[in-house]
């Protein structure tokens, strides 16, 4: 028997990116998977722009009314 695949996206409409007068960016998203556990990632590539640096905050929980889905929000502080 074949084990389930693991699915995993970023939900569009939960993408938020604001920039500072220095150039530093924060951008915040939600990932949602169907496996349990933490789930970021200190890169991401919004509309052709590469964004990188650090995850500076997560946090997980079940996504509401469903049995195996999970949501990670994530918050980034990164340089285009």
């Amino acid at each position: 028997m074949a084990a389930a695949a693991v699915v995993e996206f970023i939900d569009c409409t939960s993408l938020s990116i604001s920039y500072d007068v220095l150039g530093i960016v924060t951008i915040s998203y939600t990932i949602i998977a169907n496996s349990s556990g933490i789930k970021a990632y200190d890169e991401i590539t919004v509309a052709g722009t590469l964004f990188s640096g650090y995850v500076t905050n997560v946090y997980a929980q079940p996504v509401p009314n469903t049995s195996r889905w999970w949501e990670s929000h994530v918050t980034l502080v990164a340089t285009a």
